[in-house]
């Protein structure tokens, strides 16, 4: 299969956008590896429910239908930042339930949970860009989150995926990066915050060439 002149459109947070890789992330090297056109609408910090002073990954996909873009494949993230508790707390997005009846996009309210975005985003790309080929990529086990919370959530979202349809590059369960263990974090994330070792979230060159890559292009090449 060839993948040269395909368009491919990135949304997600700062994993996808490669925040730890001087903004070389899943995109870029899908662009040198394969030779896919890029649209690139991921953000560092976004959110999949809303979050306020957030970027809303809602509004991502909002953009991408306002602007006509016909991909052929879509690759995705999020949650990392959703199960975070900026205030000490609560969740910054609340994990919630999957629902039988999914708003449409143009419908998500700023206070629906994490489960209703994910699933009304995964929706969208299917009704709104119908021809593209959808890959959601779940990250590392990551030493900054709640073990618990990035397991429950990461979770759901596969549920949502696998209950849509939708493929899975399943870095958390298929690789073995864990960024709990110091060794992985300072080989494998970047120095972001200039505290002298690996911020356990954002894959440096060799994090994203070791870990991300290899799975997310052997995921897509296998789609039909």
């Amino acid at each position: 299969m060839s993948f040269k002149n395909k368009t491919v459109a990135l949304f997600g947070d700062s994993i996808m956008y490669g925040s730890g890789n001087n903004g070389f992330g899943v995109g870029e090297y899908l662009e040198k590896d394969l030779g896919v056109r890029l649209i690139k609408y991921c953000v560092g910090g976004a959110r999949v429910g809303f979050c306020e002073d957030k970027n809303w990954l809602v509004e991502q996909v909002k953009l991408a239908i306002e602007e006509r873009i016909s991909p052929d494949y879509i690759v995705f993230n999020g949650f990392t930042n959703d199960c975070f508790r900026t205030d000490g707390v609560n969740f910054d997005v609340p994990l919630g339930e999957i629902k039988s009846d999914v708003p449409d996009i143009s419908e998500i309210k700023k206070t629906d949970d994490f489960s209703t975005c994910f699933e009304s985003i995964v929706c969208a790309f299917k009704k709104y860009f119908p021809t593209a080929k959808v890959l959601f990529v779940r990250p590392h086990k990551m030493g900054r989150r709640e073990e618990e919370a990035q397991r429950v959530y990461g979770d759901r979202a596969a549920e949502i995926c696998r209950k849509n349809g939708i493929a899975v590059a399943d870095v958390y369960n298929k690789s073995c990066l864990d960024t709990f263990s110091a060794d992985d974090r300072d080989k494998y994330t970047a120095d972001t915050y200039g505290w002298g070792k690996g911020d356990c979230t954002h894959p440096n060159a060799a994090g994203y060439e070791k870990f991300y890559m290899g799975l997310i292009e052997k995921v897509l090449k296998e789609l039909i």
